[in-house]
């Protein structure tokens, strides 16, 4: 079973091909049995935004803390999807609290 450790949202920007935007991004953070913490990084986008600057998969999200994130969508964004899309980062796994606080300065004292 797994144990909830934090969830909360963080000032950043999107950048496609040196064009950003402010956006706000989620990080959620579980501990599982084996003792490793999952943490799933995501954010929402205004579709618009994102096709009039080229995007199409991949973006990289730009952390006030922490290094920069890929981050990409399910598909091929088209006009044919929502107006807001979410967009993904590959899921870290921390091996210790040590781990998590340096992957992810935003979290401060919630990663303690």
């Amino acid at each position: 079973m797994s144990e909830h450790l934090t969830q909360a949202s963080y000032p950043g920007e999107i950048d496609i091909k040196g064009d950003r935007a402010p956006v706000t991004y989620k990080i959620k953070a579980m501990k599982e049995d084996d003792g490793a913490i999952h943490v799933d990084l995501s954010l929402t986008a205004p579709r618009d935004w994102l096709l009039k600057h080229g995007f199409r998969h991949e973006a990289v999200l730009r952390r006030t803390k922490g290094d920069p994130v890929p981050v990409h969508f399910e598909e091929t964004l088209t006009v044919a999807d929502n107006i807001a899309v979410t967009l993904r980062a590959e899921e870290f796994v921390c091996r210790s609290m040590d781990e998590l606080a340096r992957t992810f300065p935003e979290l401060g004292s919630k990663a303690n």
